[in-house]
């Protein structure tokens, strides 16, 4: 089973994607902290995939990932944002190893959300 860590800082998106992934066969670890979320990726914590909001008080989806890196945690990461402008991170992605494929918008779409995830992790979940 993989494990999927979801990151968001809006409590009922967080709850939503946590249930619905849930339901698609997932283990999920899901917080609204982005500090709580940090800790577990700085842990040796198994996590398969990360679902990360893009804009979040104190700590960005986009710290995150610099951290990510500098801890050498290689994690695929499905971003979300609700700006629809996710251009205005495209070089700091870009540096990081991401790119605009690895966004999805907000309100977010779940079989969207559900076919970037299986992308990443080379799965087939949503045929019948």
């Amino acid at each position: 089973m993989h494990k999927i860590l979801v990151v968001d800082d809006e409590p009922e998106i967080e709850k939503l994607l946590e249930e619905f992934l849930k339901k698609k066969g997932f283990e999920v670890l899901a917080t609204s902290n982005p500090e709580k979320a940090l800790e577990i990726l700085e842990s040796d914590a198994k996590i398969d995939l990360i679902v990360l909001d893009m804009k979040m008080p104190k700590i960005k989806g986009i710290d995150i990932l610099k951290t990510m890196k500098r801890i050498n945690r290689v994690t695929p990461v499905v971003i979300l944002t609700g700006s629809i402008d996710a251009q205005t991170y495209d070089e700091e992605l870009g540096e990081l190893g991401y790119g605009l494929d690895d966004v999805c918008y907000k309100p977010v779409d779940l079989m969207v959300l559900l076919e970037a995830i299986e992308k990443k992790l080379g799965l087939n979940l949503n045929k019948e």
